[in-house]
C-alpha cells in the first residue's frame, strides 16, 4: 500500500511539474 502511495505521489509530482513547465 505504501509503495502504491509513493508511486501515485510521484505521478502527481510529474503531472504538476509538466503542467508548470507548459
Amino acid at each position: 500500500m505504501n509503495h502504491f502511495k509513493g508511486k501515485q505521489f510521484q505521478q502527481d509530482v510529474i503531472i504538476v511539474a509538466v503542467g508548470y513547465y507548459l
